[in-house]
């Protein structure tokens, strides 16, 4: 009996691949016809554009440009919620016109240039890099990198000396990260660094935390890997010019991409832990260093294998969205940054394979935030993070690629 059942095995794997592969088949496949639009009408359009006004003027009215949110202490603002509803305001501003957005956008970025900290690096380079808010605070690559990448898309906005400081901060960020510090930057007794990136082993191309709880983080980190290796890399690739800043970028991508599960689930790995409360958090941000890199690199074999290996996550979420449209817990911290995995099946959906599953999938999701009622449950104008990446998502969902703009 166990030798029958043994010799069976390999004939039930071979028909779950086979299985998986069907199911994946529609998701890798691009429609012989044009996709029908993400937004079936012009009175649906102009109900999303009236609400990302709603949730940009907030914003304004908020002094995001300040860089002390006008709400109440107990929600966090940080540089990566703050830069968040920036890189959503300048979308908003490209939507609509509206000059007051982007003044206030950049009135924050200005605010996050004067906030960097400089370092020196073992080889006697300037580096740079942002407290959470404040130079004494978590020196964290996962908000860095988001506020960085935002940051970056600011860039074609600013002229004269303005554009210069921005450049500016972004090198001396891309130096942090590369070639580290001669010491630990905040005297805390932690040590210095010779960079972040992964160089070798199992684990090349992956980037570190920073410092975490009061050790150096040198171990792969997923959200830093994703925000600061694949999205703020190409952007500065880009930028730039440099094609070293482009092969960090392709190689964290290629990392996630070895890490990803059957399922599709990226996993949250930090400080050599993998910590399961926060699945949707973490699609959210490898799906924004994912969607940057994919657009930005021109190695076709790699977005080949991105194609491929996304289709799994973007079944994923499919199978993991709520009846109402969204996905995780209402107001869990997860869910708090589930919405970045919308951005994931617009750009699936426009880029890869129009399947109608997902236009399904995208059209039930914005129908939820069309009701006022839910806006209010989910935390819309109240939290400002779960606000930030509500808007990212609708400014996507007009205009797909528009907040990855970088020109």
């Amino acid at each position: 009996m166990q030798k029958k059942k043994f010799e069976k095995r390999p004939y039930l794997s071979i028909s779950i691949i086979l299985f998986s592969s069907l199911l994946l088949f529609p998701l890798l496949t691009s429609s012989s016809h044009s996709a029908e639009p993400i937004i079936p009408d012009d009175q649906t359009r102009d109900r999303l554009v009236a609400y990302l006004r709603d949730i940009s003027d907030w914003a304004v009215t908020i002094e995001l440009g300040s860089g002390e949110l006008k709400i109440p202490t107990k929600w966090r603002t940080s540089i990566f919620v703050n830069s968040n509803l920036a890189r959503m305001l300048i979308a908003a501003y490209e939507i609509t016109g509206e000059s007051r957005y982007l003044h206030e956008a950049l009135g924050w970025f200005d605010r996050l240039v004067a906030l960097q900290q400089k370092t020196v690096t073992i080889s006697g380079d300037t580096s740079g890099y942002w407290g959470d808010h404040n130079p004494n605070k978590n020196i964290y690559l996962g908000d860095a990198g988001t506020t960085a990448t935002a940051l970056a898309g600011a860039v074609r906005f600013a002229e004269g000396e303005r554009r210069s400081q921005y450049l500016k901060a972004l090198h001396l960020y891309a130096n942090f990260v590369r070639l580290g510090t001669r010491a630990d930057p905040q005297n805390k007794g932690r040590g210095g660094s010779e960079g972040w990136i992964i160089k070798q082993g199992a684990n090349a191309g992956a980037i570190g935390c920073g410092y975490y709880r009061d050790e150096l983080s040198l171990a792969p980190y997923t959200i830093s890997t994703s925000v600061t290796g694949a999205s703020f890399f190409s952007c500065y690739y880009i930028l730039t010019g440099e094609r070293l800043y482009l092969k960090i970028a392709e190689d964290a991508g290629r990392w996630l991409m070895s890490i990803r599960e059957r399922s599709g689930e990226i996993p949250y790995i930090l400080h050599n832990s993998r910590l399961d409360q926060w699945p949707l958090d973490t699609m959210s941000y490898v799906a924004d260093g994912m969607i940057g890199l994919y657009q930005r690199t021109d190695d076709e074999n790699l977005r080949k294998e991105m194609k491929t290996s996304l289709a799994r996550s973007v079944q994923w979420l499919l199978n993991l969205q709520n009846p109402s449209g969204t996905w995780g817990k209402l107001r869990s911290d997860d869910q708090q940054r589930s919405q970045g995995v919308l951005n994931l099946l617009v750009w699936y959906y426009s880029e890869i394979s129009p399947n109608p599953q997902i236009l399904n999938s995208i059209r039930k999701n914005y129908s939820y935030f069309l009701q006022p009622e839910n806006s209010t449950k989910f935390g819309i104008k109240e939290l400002p993070i779960t606000t930030g990446f509500v808007g990212l998502g609708i400014a996507e969902v007009l205009t797909p690629g528009i907040t990855y703009r970088l020109e």
